[in-house]
């Protein structure tokens, strides 16, 4: 096949040029995969945080006018029954104000059993002092998170006191302290359901059920067939985080038109260096048509040359990716947290796919480019090139 050995003997010829434009297709391949890379355990990370620190779905009373759930046993455990349910969790709440000496703060105090809402919320996960269980053996137990046990400047073992005006005092001895990276750290305490009833005055209601399904991206599916069933009113994490899911479809469609435009920088590369290979070829490629080539074999030549150093630069660029991408995982880059939804680190994830699309879009444009270099090369007329010898 004499176009391959012409294309490499013109590829081999301005060595110089070539790795200015193998470099050109490597460097986007490299800032291409570090930023998908980026992008991938950015989204993922939010979508996992905000999946697992939330419930997927919340059921609460259908009725704008009711801030309870009567006979939340009953749908509880109709809930429970339904497919793609794994757990479910009743929870009271109530607003109060928890003290400890001279230091105060309001919080939401979440009547819970402590089994079932971590079946839900994997509480347990995040405790860093304490039971989160010990609930359940405890009338005086309440676990809070580290950002509110600094505030109070409170340990585990100590005791703190729940105000609500109207509902009068109670004291609590803290019996846990957990962490979730989050904002409930600093708002939200647990307290025993019934103990919570009793607090607040109210007896065989919640305020909300919250449950953990099988496949959260199937939440909106099972509250549709929740409210469907039950009457209550069910509203999944998705829609609740529906902002978020949009600005991140956004932000995809932004990024991808910045990687069309790198794609671009270094596909103008090859395109520049097989201008100057017709160019300063233009008595060999005549000589090649006087021959007898065909117009095919000329852009055949051409095209060839743009696949090759596309190919060498998306094999450089795959390894310069990998070594960035591996690079900056190794290293902990923080975030300001209430930029970044509360993620306070800049999580990379390695993709094979991420591989896949640099590579395919990559030869894509480097083909593209090579084509009107590849047509203007075969357009030559044969006297007039080896003329201009």
């Amino acid at each position: 096949m004499y176009e391959l050995r012409i294309a490499l003997r013109h590829i081999s010829a301005r060595k110089r040029l070539t790795f200015f434009a193998v470099f050109a297709v490597a460097l986007a391949i490299a800032v291409i995969v570090v930023l998908m890379s980026m992008m991938t355990g950015f989204t993922e990370e939010l979508i996992s945080t905000t999946v697992e620190n939330s419930p997927h779905i919340v059921v609460s009373s259908a009725d704008q006018k009711e801030d309870y759930v009567h006979f939340y046993n009953y749908y509880s455990g109709q809930i429970a029954a339904m497919d793609g349910v794994e757990a479910v969790s009743p929870v009271f709440i109530g607003q109060a104000a928890i003290s400890h000496k001279d230091n105060a703060e309001g919080i939401n105090l979440n009547g819970i059993d402590p089994i079932a809402e971590d079946a839900v919320m994997r509480i347990s996960d995040d405790i860093v002092s304490g039971d989160l269980f010990a609930l359940g053996r405890s009338n005086n137990g309440i676990v809070i998170g580290d950002k509110l046990a600094e505030d109070l400047e409170v340990v585990t073992g100590q005791n703190v006191d729940i105000v609500m005006p109207g509902f009068g005092a109670s004291s609590y001895k803290i019996i846990g302290i957990f962490s979730s990276g989050t904002p409930n750290d600093e708002s939200i305490a647990y307290i025993r359901f019934d103990s919570a009833l009793d607090f607040f005055d109210e007896n065989g209601v919640a305020s909300k059920i919250n449950i953990r399904v099988v496949d959260p991206f199937q939440a909106d599916i099972i509250a549709n067939s929740i409210e469907r069933d039950t009457g209550l009113d069910a509203l999944s994490w998705i829609e609740t985080n529906k902002e978020i899911l949009d600005l991140l479809n956004t932000q995809v469609l932004i990024v991808w038109l910045y990687y069309g435009l790198i794609y671009m920088i270094a596909g103008f590369g090859i395109a520049n260096t097989l201008f100057t290979v017709v160019m300063d070829k233009k008595s060999e490629i005549g000589m090649l048509i006087a021959m007898g080539a065909s117009k095919r074999n000329i852009t055949m030549i051409f095209l060839l040359e743009s696949l090759i150093l596309g190919t060498m630069g998306v094999l450089l660029g795959c390894v310069m990716g990998y070594l960035g991408s591996t690079a900056l995982s190794s290293y902990q880059i923080d975030l300001p947290q209430e930029m970044y939804f509360g993620l306070t680190t800049l999580p990379l994830k390695t993709d094979i796919m991420n591989y896949a699309y640099a590579i395919v879009f990559s030869f894509i444009i480097n083909i593209v480019a090579g084509v009107y270099p590849a047509r203007r090369a075969a357009e030559l007329d044969p006297v007039e090139a080896i003329e201009s010898a």
